[in-house]
């Protein structure tokens, strides 16, 4: 169940009068199965960590109801949560983000399109939730990024331009690098959390075969490409 005693901290080394005046809060979109659980990790290092997952799908209409107050944030914060549902967005529960002046920054972590859907597959069916062949779950399953951001062709750009950084799975430890320079915090050594062990099912990712699924995930792989082309000009 949600728990409705979770706050944001009481104490902190920010004086009030200063909250989010020189130096932003952040909220880090932890986008599945894109190393959020190892930066998560690695936040601590830097922030006052405020926990903002829901804990199972059946608690997610009491979960829309219960949200942090962005008004008590302050620049020693990172709010954490996958916001991967309807209604639950990051940018539908945080409305007030979008307003530049609430000094409130978004970040998140993206993925080459068929590694994030192979690592979601063996991760869902490591619990059970799934029993189907992961050649069924792939071609079954396009477009997951633009599915779970939300976007489609005529907004991704507007979308990820939300997000004042947007770091890149396989160069984790680059952009974790860069971050520490924009949060101006010490650079940390990246921990491997959460890895799912797969199996011979992977030996189906013939050249035609990740060929194809690019053809038929076009609008992932823009979506990708242009985080990878934001991320290069940082």
């Amino acid at each position: 169940m949600f728990n409705e005693k979770a706050f944001l901290p009481e104490k902190t080394l920010t004086k009030p009068k200063n909250f989010l005046k020189n130096k932003p809060a952040y909220i880090f979109h932890h986008f599945m199965k894109c190393g959020g659980t190892s930066l998560t990790l690695s936040l601590k290092n830097w922030f006052l960590i405020i926990n903002d997952h829901y804990k199972a799908m059946k608690d997610i209409e009491e979960y829309k109801l219960k949200r942090y107050d962005i008004s008590k944030l302050n620049s020693e914060n990172c709010i954490v949560g996958h916001f991967n549902y309807e209604g639950i967005h990051v940018f539908e529960r945080y409305p007030e983000v979008i307003d530049e002046t609430n000094n409130i920054k978004v970040f998140t972590f993206i993925r080459d399109p068929l590694s994030f859907c192979i690592s979601l597959y063996y991760y869902t069916r490591r619990f059970g939730r799934i029993e189907d062949t992961l050649i069924n779950y792939i071609n079954s399953n396009r477009n997951l990024l633009a599915y779970y951001l939300p976007c489609h062709e005529n907004n991704y750009k507007e979308i990820l331009n939300r997000y004042f950084f947007i770091g890149i799975t396989e160069r984790m430890q680059e952009s974790v690098n860069k971050l520490a320079e924009i949060f101006n915090k010490r650079k940390i050594q990246m921990p491997i959390a959460n890895k799912t062990e797969r199996d011979s099912q992977m030996s189906i990712l013939t050249d035609d075969f990740v060929k194809n699924f690019k053809l038929k995930n076009e609008l992932d792989y823009k979506i990708y490409n242009y985080c990878a082309e934001k991320f290069n000009m940082i």
